[in-house]
């Protein structure tokens, strides 16, 4: 039996039994006419199919609170088509994937697959794929120009921590700009050159509740995202995008850790 299989049978026996994930119906109902608007952009690589809105359940996690509200979803089974994931193997000295259960992997793997389903709707129509990194609940990888870019969207936990001073570097190429963000939220608006004066990459920083989040795009192959600072911060402004912060605040896909990058 393949990963896949294996993958798809977990989720599908947990679904009935635990709270459910934001619903993303209306982003699987608009997913048809964008696709299509991308396919006649895409230089290179296929488009894969989109995640409907299907609720896994969610095991509730050491320090979550029982009584938190999470938005509804109705039940269904994990859909025939979704973002397939990519394996990226470790760099040396990277730290191994975190090992959790087969129920634990599913719920964010599941997580990740409503993650790809709203940024494949919200980045801009050149982005002619989204898709989840294998074990990595973080990671996500775009292609634009027949090129792939890594990208990350971390919520975690993190509670009492402070977002960093948002400067401009003009010596590292580096801008930030503080913008106000609804239920008097605030988020960083960064651009930045990465690996090489040349190639910038785009990053929003903000908080939810109790946790850090970070969304970036960096460069690849020499090449700049393809997603600027203000496209990233419409995809975070999103209502919907919201309800999957509140999702992880409420129930962690990550573990506390190192403060995210910034400032």
């Amino acid at each position: 039996m393949d990963d896949a299989t294996m993958l798809r049978r977990a989720m599908d026996r947990t679904a009935q039994e635990l709270p459910p994930l934001p619903d993303l119906v209306p982003v699987a109902v608009r997913q048809g006419r964008r696709r299509r608007a991308r396919a006649r952009l895409t230089v290179a690589g296929g488009v894969f199919g989109t995640v409907t809105a299907a609720a896994l359940g969610l095991t509730l996690l050491p320090g979550a609170d029982p009584g938190a509200a999470l938005p509804a979803a109705p039940p269904a089974a994990f859909p025939s088509a979704y973002h397939t994931p990519v394996r990226v193997e470790p760099t040396p000295g990277q730290t191994p994937p975190e090992k959790v259960s087969t129920e634990e992997g599913a719920r964010r793997a599941q997580f990740q697959q409503q993650v790809s389903a709203l940024l494949d709707e919200l980045l801009p129509a050149s982005v002619a794929d989204v898709r989840p990194v294998a074990d990595e609940v973080s990671g996500y990888r775009i292609t634009a120009g027949g090129t792939t870019f890594p990208v990350k969207l971390s919520v975690r936990p993190a509670e009492g921590e402070r977002l960093q001073e948002c400067r401009n570097v003009p010596s590292k190429r580096t801008t930030c700009e503080k913008v106000a963000l609804d239920g008097g939220r605030t988020a960083q608006v960064y651009g930045m050159a990465v690996n090489r004066p040349e190639t910038l990459g785009s990053m929003v920083v903000t908080r939810y509740g109790r946790s850090s989040v970070l969304l970036s795009v960096d460069p690849s192959a020499g090449a700049s995202a393809p997603v600027t600072p203000d496209q990233l911060l419409a995809v975070v402004r999103d209502p919907r995008f919201t309800d999957l912060l509140k999702y992880a605040d409420a129930y962690p896909v990550q573990k506390k850790g190192a403060p995210v990058r910034g400032g």
